[in-house]
């Protein structure tokens, strides 16, 4: 298959893709941890639980006995646990089947229990004591302690200070300054499961109210906690638990139905459930950014000279991906990462940087009002140190290599980049992006890569800031030509490159090859390991233009990663449309 031919193909599979409404949405596969607590909602609830949820334990589970977090397979000790908790559990309401779930259980090892999330899951079912799972006197002690040390120490240094994962934080941390400095996200897990030990312990009238409270006021309007599939079913765990115990209110019958519905609705193909319903927005964006990459530079040397650039065979579905992004456009300016109705998420950097870069390279003016809006939700957000995280600075959020690079990507395509008249043709950044060039450079490890938090960590983070150090000029700069020389080291003798969510290295993928290749290649277009990385592309595309997925995706700890359909498309895109250039020019 010729160059050309595949990226036809690629751009032809991704559109299956697009909805009707413009928008472009993948499904994200299925992992451990929300589908085990999903097993135990449906039970609370009263619900049998169905064959195909236990077809899917019984699928996923190891040669030795063991689960993984996520779709990549692997051991985790948190997840085995887990698992088994839900088996256990269906095994006592569920005759049919009950011959599989003992296999299952009797393969599966003895394992200690560790994390205090699993452990209040155990005591909630009634396998250990509560007293295994509330901190012990020290940990409240320690926790007074920080809260006079927040008020004297920098942030910098108490942000190095982690809670103990064996025991339960005290219901004290809701009421404290910490609990809002947590991470948005930690903030939404954390409740719940507070309340859950509250009702199951101490039982305090007011501490109940408090953390119910809490839970209703942050809903999203669709019914769900977040859009994620295990905050919202430990959220669903607790309040079912909270009216156990008397008390309920018809609020409470409300939101325990509504989050029902919407939990239902994370069911995968093979049984299980997926950690988050979508992620459309960036599906979206990414999707927009290469189609245009496909008509900016695959098509050109092939088009008439006298045929625009803008009658490109894709311009009527990157039109209507773009005016969905801007219907679903935060009031702040700013993009959550989900952009069905009902949502009312929260705007994040990563969303906002790559819905207004896939604007703007879709042809939108940089006058625009929603350009305008966007940036500047990007500036007001951008961190003390230079970079940006995925929410609010100081807000639990660290710099992320990968958003940082994305809003300097924007930012040069909104025009913050502007070449000076002088016969150096030197540029001058405005200072958003100049302190976020800093903080990328400062960022580099010592072993020459840049480690990510979202993606598949150092291939992902390392073609993050080399693509955005090119574009901002910096093509010489020392820690480019390092970043580089990185990306040639850890190619795989296959052409590709991969590796797992803790950076280790493995088989090739995809996506992480398509990336790779892509920043290889704005550094130099006869790049060696480009060209095998190509090659690679090439030799692993489907004959209707798709290529196969991979756990790249990676949400936390507990959650592990995921796989998006879109992303070996979009990516790949990116890096043939690129490739497409030397062609080209070779061609003109």
């Amino acid at each position: 298959m010729t160059l050309h031919d595949s990226i036809a193909k690629a751009a032809s599979y991704l559109l299956k893709f697009q909805r009707e409404d413009g928008r472009f949405e993948g499904e994200l596969s299925a992992s451990t941890f929300p589908t085990c607590a999903y097993a135990l909602v449906q039970m609370a609830i009263g619900r049998p639980v169905d064959d195909d949820l236990i077809e899917w334990f019984i699928k996923t589970q190891n040669d030795d006995g063991t689960w993984g977090l996520d779709a990549s397979g692997g051991y985790d000790s948190e997840a085995t646990l887990f698992a088994k908790l839900a088996l256990d559990e269906i095994k006592r309401m569920k005759a049919d089947h009950s011959d599989r779930i003992e296999a299952a259980l009797a393969r599966s090892p003895d394992l200690p229990l560790n994390l205090w999330i699993v452990k209040l899951m155990y005591a909630r079912c009634g396998y250990i004591t509560w007293e295994e799972v509330m901190p012990p006197a020290y940990v409240t002690a320690a926790m007074r302690l920080m809260e006079w040390l927040r008020l004297v120490l920098p942030k910098s240094l108490l942000s190095r200070i982690k809670p103990p994962v064996k025991f339960a934080p005290p219901v004290r941390l809701f009421y404290s300054p910490a609990f809002q400095d947590l991470f948005i996200a930690e903030k939404y897990t954390l409740v719940p499961l507070l309340l859950i030990m509250e009702v199951h312990t101490a039982k305090r009238e007011e501490v109940v109210a408090g953390l119910v409270s809490w839970l209703l006021e942050n809903r999203c309007a669709d019914g769900s906690w977040f859009k994620v599939g295990l905050i919202t079913a430990i959220s669903l765990m607790a309040l079912i638990d909270a009216k156990a115990f008397s008390y309920g209110s018809v609020d409470m019958e409300s939101a325990i139905r509504e989050g029902d519905e919407w939990l239902q609705g994370l069911r995968t193909s093979d049984g299980g459930c997926r950690e988050a319903v979508n992620l459309n927005v960036w599906d979206t964006a990414l999707s927009i950014i290469s189609l245009v990459g496909v008509r900016h530079e695959a098509q050109r040397e092939l088009r008439p000279p006298s045929v625009p650039l803008q009658s490109a065979e894709y311009r009527p579905q990157i039109d209507r991906a773009a005016t969905w992004l801007l219907e679903n456009q935060n009031e702040d300016g700013g993009w959550p990462f989900s952009g069905l109705p009902g949502g009312n998420l929260p705007s994040d950097a990563d969303d906002t940087a790559l819905a207004t870069l896939a604007l703007l390279k879709a042809g939108m003016s940089k006058d625009h009002v929603a350009i305008r809006r966007s940036v500047e939700w990007l500036k007001a957000h951008q961190s003390s140190d230079g970079g940006w995280g995925t929410y609010r600075p100081g807000m639990g959020d660290t710099s992320c290599v990968s958003i940082t690079s994305h809003v300097i990507e924007a930012c040069l395509a909104m025009g913050e980049l502007r070449k000076v008249e002088q016969a150096a043709s030197l540029f001058s950044l405005s200072e958003e992006v100049e302190r976020a060039i800093v903080w990328l450079k400062k960022a580099m490890s010592d072993s020459g890569y840049w480690r990510d938090l979202w993606l598949a960590r150092n291939t992902y983070g390392t073609a993050s800031a080399i693509a955005a150090l090119i574009k901002s000029g910096q093509a010489d700069c020392a820690e480019v030509k390092r970043g580089i020389r990185w990306l040639n080291e850890a190619q795989n003798p296959d052409g590709g490159w991969g590796e797992d969510m803790e950076g280790r290295k493995g088989e090739s993928t995809i996506e992480q090859t398509a990336w790779s290749t892509y920043a290889l290649l704005l550094d130099n277009l006869r790049s060696a390991s480009a060209r095998k990385g190509i090659e690679y592309l090439l030799r692993h595309q489907n004959l209707d233009g798709s290529w196969p997925a991979s756990c790249v995706g990676i949400y936390w700890e507990v959650i592990g990663g995921y796989m998006d359909p879109v992303y070996p498309s979009v990516f790949a895109l990116m890096a043939l449309s690129q490739a497409a250039v030397k062609i080209g020019r070779t061609t003109r």
